[in-house]
């Protein structure tokens, strides 16, 4: 089945400071996901990437969404993340977002991952996503023609991790990998062309 691979074209992340309120942090060259607390004061911090559809045909049928992220810098030893749609479904655009609305949309839209521990470790990672991604990157190619997702760590308290963002020097940028499937002619339909051409048709 075709494949494409797609690199984000926008990604950060949003900061909720104890102390100064919420912050988002556009195209960074790293991208924290996780907690992390000095003298009292903590900051929880979500990642957020979108990815344009424009290679992807129209009216396809996903059937695999895969996402790939380098981990640069290891979470704590209970770290557990969470992949899910930017907003709900993925059709609401992070750059357009303030800082409060994108941090609560990081970890509001549908479920796609539940708790891996994938950033407790260095290194490229690639998680086939499951739940409605399929169907929702359809949609969204046909709404919106882009796709958001967000990644936070379960719990909001274990010690962040880096992935590597789109504008890392020598970095492994995030990419969605989606397949899908062409659809087939009609049924009956080579029959049908079969029996004009005998009847001396065109």
């Amino acid at each position: 089945m075709p494949t494409i691979t797609v690199t984000a074209d926008y990604d950060g992340y949003a900061d909720f400071d104890s102390i100064e309120g919420f912050f988002k942090i556009e195209n960074p060259a790293d991208i924290w996901i996780g907690y992390t607390s000095v003298k009292g004061v903590y900051d929880i911090l979500r990642g957020f990437f979108r990815f344009s559809l424009a290679d992807l045909p129209a009216d396809v049928t996903v059937t695999q969404v895969r996402r790939r992220v380098n981990c640069n810098l290891a979470g704590g030893a209970s770290h557990l993340i969470d992949d899910h749609a930017y907003g709900s479904n993925g059709q609401e655009d992070p750059q357009t977002d303030g800082a409060e609305t994108c941090f609560n949309r990081c970890a509001s839209g549908n479920l796609y991952q539940n708790d891996s521990a994938e950033l407790r470790t260095t290194g490229v990672k690639w998680a086939i996503l499951g739940g409605s991604v399929c169907t929702d990157v359809q949609a969204a190619k046909a709404a919106v023609n882009r796709f958001a997702l967000a990644i936070h760590e379960e719990g909001d308290n274990d010690p962040y991790a880096q992935v590597d963002g789109r504008t890392k020097a020598g970095g492994t940028p995030p990419q969605l990998e989606i397949t899908y499937e062409i659809p087939g002619p009609p049924a009956g339909g080579e029959t049908q062309l079969y029996f004009v051409l005998a009847k001396g048709g065109s």
